[in-house]
C-alpha cells in the first residue's frame, strides 16, 4: 500500500485540484491520497472562504482519503516556514511515500538545484542578499536575484520554462523564481533536502492559469479567479469550476457560513488596535514578546494610521518597498491572534510538530489513519479533547492557537452571516463514503 501526499489549502477546491490529485495517483501508483491543508487561516494572512471542516468534506468527497490540519502558526507563515512544517508533517507520519506538488515547470532538476542552493546558500547568494535588502528590497525579491544571478553564466542546459525555445537559461531560472508555486514548489524539496526525508517529490504541472490569475476563461482556472468570482458575482458563476460534490457543499452553505473574505476581519484588527495598546508599545510587544511578522518598524506606522480603516485597506496603507502586501497581511493577522515570536521561536526549536490534528476522512481510508497511528512518533488527535491527555506542554500552547484561530473564524461567520459554527470541542469529523 503506497502514499502520496499533498500540501494545500483548497480555498475553495477546484478542478485543477481534482486534476493534481488524478495525476498524482496515476504517476505514482499510490493507493490513498493524504492532505495536509491549512485551517481555518491561511498563508497569505487572510481567512479562508469557508471554515476547514467544511472545505476539508469538500475534499473527501472529491477524492482525498484522509486529511491533517496544518498547525495555524505555521498555516500563516512564511513560504519556508509553511513548507518545512508540512513536510515534517509528512514525514513523521511514517505512511507518506510520494509528496505531489504543483508547479508551472516540470524541470524537477533545475527546481532541486535551486532547492540546493536555498538550503545550502553560498556566501555571494548571501551578500548579494543582504545588499539588495539594504536597498530597500523584499527578502523574497532579493533571494530570487541573488540566485539568478549566481546560477548565471553557469553549464545549464534546462527544459524552457516559456515554451519560448529562443530564451535563454538565465531567463528561464529568472520565470521560474517569480511563480509563487514554484517558490513553494523549491521550498518543498528544500525541506525534504533540511529533514532528510525519503520521501520522493512528483511535480504535476499546472494547466492554463496562474496561481494569481484572474482569469475564468476555462473550466479549469486558478482559485484566485474563483474568489474574485464569488466577490463580484453570486455562486452560480463558480459552477463550472468546481467539481459537482464541492459545488453542492458550498451552494448548500452559501451566505449562511461561506463566503468569508479578509474585510471581514476589519472589527477584529480595530478591536485588536485598542485592546493590544494601540498607542503604548509596552502594553502589547514588549510585554508579551514580538508579534511574529510585525517588527518595530511595522507596528509604529500602525499605529499613526487610521483604525477605522478596513483590513485590507489597512494592508494596502502599510505596504512599503520593505514589506511585501502578504507579509503585512500575515503581521496583521498575528497581531488579533498575539501570535508572540517567542512561542513561535520555542515551536520550531523544540522539534516543529507535536501532533496530527484529523479533520476529514474516507471511509475506505482507515487502514492508513491505523498505519499512522502505529508509526507515528507524534499523537494523531481525532477529537480536540483528547490534546489535554496526548499532547505535551509545548503541542497543547499550539494546539491552543489552533482553538483559538477557529473562536476567530467562528465569530466571522456569525457576524457576517449570523450563524453559530460548532467550536472545535463540540465538532466531531464525519466518516464519509466518497
Amino acid at each position: 500500500m503506497s502514499t502520496v501526499g499533498i500540501v494545500c489549502e483548497y480555498n475553495p477546491f477546484h478542478k485543477g485540484h481534482l486534476y493534481q490529485i488524478e495525476q498524482a495517483k496515476k504517476l505514482t501508483g499510490a493507493d490513498h491520497v493524504v492532505c495536509f491543508m491549512s485551517g481555518n487561516f491561511l498563508q497569505r494572512g487572510i481567512p479562508a472562504l469557508a471554515d476547514k471542516f467544511t472545505r476539508a468534506e469538500a475534499a473527501v468527497r472529491c477524492g482525498v482519503d484522509v486529511i491533517f490540519e496544518i498547525p495555524f502558526v505555521y498555516s500563516t507563515a512564511s513560504a519556508r516556514d509553511y513548507a518545512t512544517a508540512a513536510v515534517t508533517m509528512m514525514d513523521m507520519s511514517g505512511a507518506i511515500d510520494y509528496i505531489s506538488f504543483g508547479a508551472e515547470t516540470d524541470d524537477l532538476s533545475l527546481l532541486s538545484q535551486i532547492a540546493g542552493i536555498v538550503e545550502n546558500e553560498p556566501p555571494q547568494v548571501s551578500d548579494s542578499i543582504r545588499r539588495s535588502m539594504a536597498s530597500g528590497m523584499t527578502y523574497g525579491a532579493a533571494r530570487a536575484a541573488a540566485i539568478v544571478e549566481y546560477l548565471q553564466g553557469k553549464d545549464i542546459a534546462r527544459k524552457d520554462c516559456s515554451n519560448d525555445s529562443s530564451s535563454s537559461p538565465e531567463s528561464n531560472i529568472s520565470s521560474v523564481m517569480s511563480s509563487p508555486n514554484n517558490i513553494l514548489a523549491i521550498e518543498y524539496l528544500a525541506a525534504l533536502k533540511r529533514i532528510g526525508s525519503k520521501i520522493k517529490p512528483v511535480i504535476i504541472k499546472r494547466l492554463i492559469s496562474d496561481y494569481n490569475s484572474s482569469e475564468a476563461v476555462h473550466d479549469i482556472c486558478s482559485a484566485s479567479a474563483i474568489r474574485s468570482l464569488l466577490g463580484n458575482s453570486d455562486i452560480k458563476t463558480i459552477e463550472r469550476h468546481v467539481p459537482k460534490e464541492c459545488y453542492r457543499i458550498l451552494n448548500t452553505n452559501y451566505r449562511k457560513t461561506f463566503p468569508i473574505f479578509e474585510d471581514h476581519m476589519s472589527s477584529l484588527l480595530d478591536a485588536a488596535r485598542l485592546l493590544y495598546g494601540r498607542y503604548d508599545i509596552s502594553s502589547s510587544l514588549s510585554s508579551s514578546g514580538e508579534i511574529v511578522d510585525m517588527d518595530q518598524d511595522l507596528y509604529n506606522r500602525m499605529s499613526k494610521i487610521d483604525s477605522d480603516m478596513s483590513f485590507s485597506d489597512t494592508a494596502k496603507a502599510l505596504k512599503s518597498r520593505n514589506y511585501t502586501l502578504t507579509h503585512i497581511q500575515r503581521a496583521l493577522l498575528h497581531y488579533v491572534m498575539q501570535l508572540t515570536k517567542t512561542d513561535y521561536d520555542s515551536y520550531k526549536s523544540d522539534g516543529w510538530i507535536y501532533y496530527l490534528r484529523l479533520i476529514g476522512l474516507n471511509a475506505r481510508a482507515g487502514g492508513i489513519v491505523k498505519q499512522i497511528k502505529k508509526n507515528s512518533d507524534i499523537p494523531v488527535i481525532t477529537k480536540a479533547p483528547e490534546a489535554a491527555s496526548k499532547l505535551s506542554t509545548t503541542g497543547k500552547s499550539m494546539f491552543g492557537y489552533d482553538v483559538k484561530s477557529t473562536a476567530i473564524y467562528n465569530s466571522l461567520v456569525c457576524s457576517a452571516y449570523g450563524t453559530k459554527l460548532k467550536n472545535e470541542y463540540e465538532h466531531t469529523i464525519p466518516v464519509i463514503n466518497a
